[in-house]
């Protein structure tokens, strides 16, 4: 059955559809290498079309399929797990299916751009940062920008809700997208291209695919926000003179800046240093060492340096900063956003790494913080907690570094201790009103703690949703939804 499956795909799509063997490889893993498996193959659709095609092919065989976007995510949502078959629930005593990779890569144009309208469309497939550029073309911006613009695709964006540092300014990718077009798991296609602001007439259909990680259909087309491009833009790096009074910095900044603040993003100084040191082209802003560090922007019609200066001083006054610098020229404003993207404990420490990509109430991000130090300290004392964020939303980056055992007859009991540190954190994430999904989505990283975050009653609407749409669990399944829901069908 999987040979037939493999064999109309490679006839559908053609000699530049599909890949396999080490071709494939590449795309069956995540970009941390901690998730992945193998796929019957990676079919590489050019056009909508092509995507409903394979879908109902891979329908008519029984086989899975894992959407893929630029594959940058980083809790396991677009790639297979295991090996080429995707495990369900053993106690309904399922069989495992067997699944392909269906990468978006090839479908990668931007349609139109619509600078009156303030309107970009453009294919799944296409990367962020060439959605940012076509918009500057036109003197127009598009609000998502994160460290990996140039390969993450706005399909997989979209699919995860991603975020990124305007968030504050403009909102999640769920603010930007106006319309999809969707291709559904009985490979019908589902046109919602539509560029209104309002629309009133029932229910809003693609929140349902925004942030549902491709399981319950794949985002092809988008009619993507665009936003005023301001003429004026400024960044501030400053020292944080007492860290317990980060609101009141950023109460500040609000007040100065009013709507003109585009981004506020906490940084640890260990990070700049590091960052830093391991880079021959980022230059220290300042001086001034100092536990914590904040960027802050402000953007507008009008020249902002002077509100930036009001910003400093009176931050200065009070206690808030003890030093900064301001970008005076592009040069420099590229070197701060530059040391922002740098900032990846991922990229820059060695051994098991925690992480939680969390939200919490703005106005719980210390508190929260010295706790998290205090409870993974608790269950491990040398762990080392690290943590930078998004401060206008509450969305922080948190890594803990447990302390590897000596004795190679260590590992299950430093697996089992890392286990106790995962419950301990998020637990503490829930105390505080708080996801451990802010902005990365849910994957499989995370499929079974949510279980701790949302009541049983918001998992069997969610499961009735996942079960209308797709009832024979092809896309993405073990992503998202646990398998739950499936018992639902049977009533």
């Amino acid at each position: 059955m999987s040979q037939r499956a493999i064999d109309a795909l490679k006839s559908h799509l053609g000699p530049q559809g599909w890949l396999q063997g080490g071709e494939a490889a590449q795309l069956t893993r995540d970009v941390r290498g901690a998730y992945g498996g193998q796929a019957l193959l990676v079919a590489r659709p050019a056009s909508t079309e092509e995507v409903a095609t394979t879908v109902r092919i891979c329908r008519a065989h029984a086989v899975a399929i894992v959407p893929q976007g630029g594959n940058t995510g980083l809790c396991g949502g677009a790639v297979p797990l295991g090996d080429a078959r995707v495990m369900l629930d053993a106690s309904l005593g399922e069989e495992p299916s067997p699944c392909i990779v269906l990468s978006l890569a090839r479908m990668n144009r931007i349609v139109s751009i619509d600078p009156l309208r303030y309107t970009v469309t453009a294919e799944a497939g296409c990367v962020v940062q060439a959605i940012q550029e076509a918009a500057a073309d036109v003197d127009r911006v598009f609000a998502l920008d994160w460290g990996a613009r140039g390969s993450a695709a706005i399909g997989g964006a979209i699919s995860t809700n991603a975020g990124g540092i305007n968030v504050l300014r403009f909102g999640n990718t769920r603010e930007q997208v106006l319309g999809l077009e969707v291709v559904l798991p009985d490979g019908r296609v589902w046109d919602g291209l539509r560029a209104l602001r309002k629309d009133s007439s029932g229910l809003d259909l693609k929140q349902l695919f925004i942030g549902a990680e491709g399981t319950l259909g794949i985002v092809t087309r988008a009619v993507l926000r665009l936003h005023p491009r301001p003429p004026r833009e400024q960044t501030l790096f400053g020292a944080v003179g007492d860290i317990s009074r980060l609101m009141d910095l950023f109460a500040l900044a609000r007040t100065v800046g009013d709507a003109e603040l585009s981004a506020f993003e906490l940084i640890p100084g260990d990070l700049v240093d590091m960052a830093i040191d391991r880079s021959a082209t980022l230059i220290r802003p300042i001086a001034t060492s100092s536990a914590w560090h904040v960027l802050v922007r402000f953007s507008g019609q009008e020249d902002v340096t002077e509100k930036l200066e009001v910003f400093f001083v009176e931050a200065l006054e009070r206690g808030l900063l003890t030093d900064a610098a301001l970008a005076g020229n592009l040069a420099q404003e590229q070197n701060l956003w530059d040391l922002r993207d740098a900032i990846s404990p991922m990229r820059m420490m060695t051994g098991k790494m925690l992480k939680w990509d969390a939200s919490v109430p703005i106005d719980r991000i210390i508190p929260f913080l010295d706790e998290a130090q205090r409870r993974a300290c608790a269950v491990h004392p040398p762990a080392k907690v690290i943590a930078f964020g998004h401060v206008g939303d509450g969305n922080l980056h948190l890594s803990v570094w447990p302390e590897r055992p000596a004795d190679a007859a260590g590992d299950q009991a430093f697996d089992m201790l890392c286990e106790r540190i995962v419950i301990a954190i998020d637990a503490l994430i829930w105390e505080f009103g708080g996801s451990i999904c802010a902005e990365h989505g849910v994957g499989v990283e995370n499929i079974s703690r949510l279980r701790g975050q949302k009541a049983p009653l918001e998992f069997e609407m969610t499961g009735k949703i996942k079960a209308m749409f797709d009832p024979d669990n092809l896309f993405n399944p073990g992503k998202v939804f646990d398998s739950s829901f499936r018992k639902l069908t049977d009533h």
